[in-house]
């Protein structure tokens, strides 16, 4: 019972946190932007996009016996939501991403019934949390790379819906996060990322895939795999819609499966260009 008031608790204080300081985020979204860039002169050049992404999603943590059996599962679901601020200054690149999510409570059942006696049904209480990842990195047109720090408003740990499992920092507010590309961008070229995605569920913690650009247009097309918080590795996919010469509309898709039960998730979201 003191488990789940504190739980509830934290969760009205993460929501108040956000509607106090919504405005603030807002407008730092919209002014930052002509904060920062400047007229480029002839030999350099600068812009800025920013990204608004929301989203949900489904996902299990099997565990299993030595023989290899699952032993027992927990369906897990959450919605989340971020932004993402990246200013290019020819080669640099300048970041800061945020966000929140929340993890709905869960339940963990046996699954082996071969011994009754390890049946059991418990509850897990909900996990959420709000997150700030700033990041720097280099920017040409064949190579892609930057590298941040993730901060964690309430700490991962055993009861934050498995997503300890997937850091490399356990149990700890501070994480690192990194991104890169190789290839020409409006051309074929791969990528891999952690916890570098917006959202950071719904685009999942870990991905590598081949993106398929075009000189034409910004329009993008992304395939590859995907892990964390999802368990077993899926198929990810995204695609970007040039609209008009500054506005795009963004979607994220990813599916897969564990032991029949479905791990999937969905975003949606645009991308202001300056």
């Amino acid at each position: 019972m003191n488990t789940n008031i504190s739980i509830k608790e934290k969760r009205k204080r993460l929501f108040s946190w956000f509607l106090n300081h919504k405005t603030r985020i807002l407008l730092l979204c919209f002014l930052y932007p002509n904060i920062v860039c400047f007229t480029p002169d002839s030999t350099g050049t600068s812009n800025t996009f920013v990204d608004l992404m929301l989203g949900l999603g489904k996902y299990a943590n099997v565990t299993y016996n030595c023989e290899g059996q699952a032993t027992s599962v927990t369906n897990y679901t959450y919605f989340d939501y971020g932004v993402g601020i990246t200013h290019n200054i020819d080669v640099l690149n300048l970041g800061f991403r945020s966000g929140g999510l929340t993890i709905n409570d869960a339940h963990t059942e046996n699954t082996n019934y071969s011994y009754p006696y390890y049946q059991y049904d418990y509850a897990i209480p909900g996990y959420s949390t709000f997150y700030v990842n700033p990041f720097i990195g280099l920017n040409t047109k064949y190579f892609e790379l930057n590298g941040g720090v993730v901060w964690f408003s309430n700490k991962p740990d055993y009861y934050s819906g498995g997503l300890d499992e997937y850091l490399i920092n356990n149990n700890n507010n501070i994480q690192l996060s990194s991104d890169i590309r190789i290839g020409n961008k409006q051309a074929f070229h791969f990528t891999s990322q952690y916890l570098s995605s917006v959202p950071l569920l719904s685009g999942s913690m870990f991905d590598m895939g081949f993106g398929f650009g075009s000189k034409e247009s910004r329009n993008l097309t992304w395939v590859g795999l995907s892990a964390g918080p999802f368990q077993n590795a899926g198929i990810a996919l995204r695609q970007s819609i040039e609209i008009t010469d500054q506005f795009d509309i963004l979607l994220k898709g990813r599916i897969g499966q564990i032991e029949s039960n479905l791990e999937g998730s969905i975003s949606v979201g645009a991308r202001y260009n300056f």
